[in-house]
């Protein structure tokens, strides 16, 4: 009779590391059985690279944490979703919308939040001795429904004057602690309690709203003493939207450019991580939604005249990367941040080399 569990521990966003929460979880779930631990989605590589847990907690292919767990259930006896959220509210915001992506399974899946365990599957006997575990208030939602019976996309627990973003996109702040976002009837956005940014929903542009990655508030709330891996160098780079992906596009880039404030900022500080320098075209129209300020080495940084970041971001998209976002290295970091400044022209304010 098997008596030790193959557990999953699906860990989501930094704060869940950087709190030493996750540690802390697969620490206890050790007693039951052997534990197996990921991230599951990309705001959480840069916190577990800069705690040295790359070895313990694994960061590879980005999966969301819906199909991490949906993918974890195929061989495990247990699943534990890991998540600090900026409250109670946001928490169970969080599990509902995730579970409302996993298929219905008699495996226990039970999320550990700060201060709260969620049950949200599983059988009474397969989950003797798991809700204590972890000394949280344990509330059992199993059997009700995941989301509300509506057509659109709610955020709860945001505070007021939070940045709302979609797929990277900053769209508005938000104006209550409860948000909806919905599509017409040709797809365009429609929103309650969101005071919208024109630019932001340009860019964004049409997207699917059942998929899209939804957040407010910034990247990581929590800080850590930054550290870097070594990228292996044998590409160039450009992101110019979805700042987060350049932690699994980039591995193995020589340099990256990065088009926009945010993006840039974002993009840079994950890149960091791996040890790769970036070129940022940026133009002074920062929402904020990240406070991790640090660029690697080499880096350069062009700020244009208002409103031509993207202009000139579509310039070197067109011609030195074909339209894409990836080409095999033909030059150095040097050479390309001269082919920058030669696009920017008289819109350039200033570049810096960090």
């Amino acid at each position: 009779m098997k008596t030790r569990k193959e557990i999953s521990v699906i860990v989501h966003g930094p704060e869940a590391v950087d709190s030493g929460l996750a540690l802390r979880v697969m620490e206890a779930a050790s007693s039951l059985g052997h534990v197996q631990a990921r991230v599951g989605g990309a705001t959480a590589v840069a916190a577990v690279i800069d705690a040295g847990l790359e070895g313990t907690i694994s960061i590879g292919d980005r999966e969301l944490p819906s199909m991490a767990i949906t993918r974890a259930l195929q061989g495990s006896d247990l699943v534990l979703l890991v998540n600090h959220g900026k409250g109670r509210v946001s928490a169970l915001a969080f599990g509902r919308l995730v579970m409302s992506r996993v298929p219905r399974t008699s495996i226990p899946v039970v999320q550990v939040d700060d201060g709260l365990t969620v049950i949200w599957s599983g059988e009474d006997t397969s989950l003797a001795g798991v809700p204590a575990l972890f000394g949280n208030e344990v509330l059992d939602l199993r059997g009700e429904p995941t989301l509300p019976a509506d057509h659109g996309r709610r955020l709860s627990g945001v505070v007021p004057g939070e940045n709302i973003w979609i797929d990277g996109h900053v769209i508005g702040r938000a104006t209550r602690e409860e948000v909806l976002i919905c599509q017409g009837p040709a797809g365009e956005l429609q929103v309650e309690g969101i005071e919208l940014k024109p630019t932001g929903v340009q860019r964004l542009g049409r997207f699917d709203l059942p998929s899209a990655i939804i957040r407010s508030g910034q990247v990581r709330r929590t800080r850590a003493t930054p550290r870097c891996l070594r990228s292996k160098g044998v590409v160039a780079c450009l992101i110019d939207h979805c700042a987060e992906e350049a932690v699994y596009r980039c591995r193995d880039a020589a340099y990256v450019v990065t088009v926009g404030d945010d993006t840039s900022k974002i993009a840079a500080a994950l890149l960091y991580r791996l040890g790769v320098p970036v070129i940022a075209i940026t133009d002074g129209d920062e929402d904020g939604i990240s406070s991790d300020d640090i660029l690697y080495p080499g880096s350069y940084v062009f700020r244009l005249l208002p409103g031509n970041d993207d202009l000139v971001g579509a310039m070197i998209a067109a011609e030195h990367f074909q339209g894409g976002h990836r080409v095999e290295l033909r030059s150095g970091i040097e050479e390309m941040a001269g082919r920058v400044r030669a696009a920017c022209g008289d819109r350039l304010l200033w570049e810096r080399r960090f």
